[in-house]
């Protein structure tokens, strides 16, 4: 019984090892690495499918003032025409203010309390007070803003543009 259990262990160390260095393996592809037949209608974005730099492609970005408190970063953070495919971004588009939609939205959720009562114990409870006190970890550029605001949309994009992220399938 304790070779057949020594050989399962055996046996699931090395399907693990084979499914690590699989994903590590698949993980270090890239769009361009010639898997176009398995995206169908990728020809048509212009940075894959042609192979272009991306300063060819996009429009030129002009440094104006968009509103009271929003600006873009408009530097890249590579050599021209690089693609960072390495590069993830999450938007999420649930966010408010009062200047857009009335009150503060999303920034103001309650504190989280410790799972343990007595460390709990130890800190505030309540909800996050914006604009100073704000649920995030990191204070944003633009303030805490609304994401219906047509302004800091086109700034966040202009920063996801100025990013050099690539395209995710």
């Amino acid at each position: 019984m304790a070779r057949l259990r020594r050989k399962a262990c055996v046996a699931l160390f090395l399907f693990t090892l084979f499914i690590f260095g699989t994903l590590m393996g698949l993980r270090t592809l890239k769009p361009t690495d010639g898997f176009s037949d398995l995206a169908p209608g990728l020809e048509l974005l212009p940075i894959l499918g042609g192979r272009m730099s991306r300063e060819a492609t996009a429009p030129p970005v002009q440094a104006r003032p968009l509103g009271d408190n929003t600006k873009a970063a408009l530097s890249n953070s590579g050599p021209e025409g690089t693609i960072f495919y390495d590069v993830h971004i999450f938007y999420y588009t649930w966010y408010g203010s009062p200047h857009m939609d009335g009150k503060y939205i999303h920034w103001d959720h309650i504190l989280v309390p410790h799972w343990d009562p007595k460390v709990a114990s130890s800190y505030p409870r309540g909800r996050h007070m914006p604009p100073e006190d704000i649920a995030s970890s990191f204070y944003p550029e633009l303030n805490p803003y609304s994401s219906r605001d047509p302004d800091v949309l086109e700034s966040h994009m202009e920063q996801v543009g100025a990013s050099a992220a690539g395209m995710g399938l």
